[in-house]
């Protein structure tokens, strides 16, 4: 009986290039998969690009022609004469509330805040800040707190703030000493065209 005889005709490694090229396949097929995806990509975004620039173009034609207009109408929309547009409409509004103020207002205002018994010398205005400066004078430090209080508690009035405050000695002619009272200076921010409600009490 003749014995059988295995041979391995295949070259020796085979199965590991088998490997190395189902490998390679797979990443051929991934690239062309991402090379088609940006692809698809660029054509979108092409079209984006041209749409945005086709907008952009009728803007600037539709642009033109209303500073055309405006330029034959006599307006300026030059860019330097836009940067001053918020300037104006400040200046603007701060005219309407200069023509709104009304000093008889703001008296009954501080009649309605500034308790009995408290004298005032002088009221001013600082209008480009709404800021009322009072000086006056009162016999004691009570009726001072007093008028801070009710000048914070009035819908007019806030931000009270008391700059200086001192006690001084009233002699009459003869030197005979009377009683002290307290001189005191203080500013106060306004608002002009406030909603009017009844007077605040103590």
């Amino acid at each position: 009986m003749v014995p059988r005889v295995h041979v391995h005709l295949s070259p020796p490694g085979i199965n590991s290039l088998r490997l190395a090229q189902f490998g390679l396949k797979l990443v051929t097929a991934g690239a062309l998969a991402l090379t088609i995806s940006l692809w698809w990509v660029g054509i979108t975004l092409h079209d984006k690009i041209d749409t945005v620039a086709q907008q952009t173009r009728m803007i600037s034609t539709e642009t033109a022609q209303i500073v055309a207009q405006a330029e034959a109408k006599g307006l300026d929309l030059s860019e330097h004469a836009i940067q001053n547009i918020p300037q104006h409409i400040s200046f603007v509004k701060q005219v309407r509330e200069r023509v709104g103020f009304s000093w008889t207002q703001l008296l009954t205002d501080l009649e309605a805040a500034v308790p009995e018994g408290l004298m005032m010398s002088t009221v001013s205005l600082d209008e480009k800040t709404n800021t009322v400066l009072l000086n006056g004078s009162t016999q004691t430090l009570q009726d001072l707190n007093q008028l801070i209080h009710q000048l914070e508690k009035h819908h007019a009035f806030h931000d009270v703030i008391l700059t200086q405050h001192a006690k001084k000695k009233n002699k009459n002619v003869k030197g005979l000493t009377h009683q002290p009272f307290i001189i005191f200076s203080m500013k106060v921010s306004y608002i002009p065209n406030h909603q009017h409600s009844k007077p605040v009490k103590s």
